[in-house]
Order: structure tokens, then C-alpha cells, then sequence
């Protein structure tokens, strides 16, 4: 191999080594946008269910205790999955 030709693949290995840094900064970046996404939408639910059922400052057993309870009516199963079909 000439020097010329190491040289040229000493290059495109550098090239390569700096796409795959960027291909992970991407990644990265996407991967906390999405994750942003989905805390600002749990964070929305709880205070909608908090709302709703009027509990502020209920603890996390609790509110699942209250969550559980509410499941156990009869009916209330079918009742939300009826609604879960007819959204989009």
C-alpha cells in the first residue's frame, strides 16, 4: 500500500469515526425528546385523574388503591375499554 493510499484510508476512517459521533448525538437527542415527551404526558394524566376524582396530594399507593377500587365496579372494565376504542 503507498502512502498515498494509507493516507486516504487514515481519512475515511477518521470520516467514519465522525458520522458514528454524530449518528449517537442523533440518537441521543432523540431518545431524551422522546423521553421528555412521555414525562410531560404522565405528569398531564395525574393532575387530570387528580382533578377528576378530587385527591390532590394523595400518595401513589393510595391513588392505585382508589384506582383498584374503582376497577372493581362492575362494568367499569368494559366501560373504559368502550371509550379506549372510540378514541383515535
Amino acid at each position: 500500500m503507498t502512502e498515498h493510499e494509507k493516507k486516504k484510508l487514515q481519512n475515511l476512517q477518521e470520516k467514519i469515526a465522525q458520522m458514528k459521533q454524530q449518528e449517537y448525538v442523533i440518537i441521543s437527542r432523540e431518545k431524551k425528546r422522546q423521553r421528555n415527551e412521555n414525562t410531560r404526558r404522565l405528569i398531564q394524566l395525574g393532575t387530570i385523574a387528580e382533578k377528576h376524582l378530587n385527591c390532590p396530594n394523595i400518595t401513589p399507593p393510595d391513588f392505585e388503591k382508589i384506582l383498584q377500587q374503582l376497577f372493581a365496579v362492575a362494568g367499569v372494565n368494559e366501560f373504559v375499554e368502550e371509550i379506549k376504542k372510540a378514541l383515535p
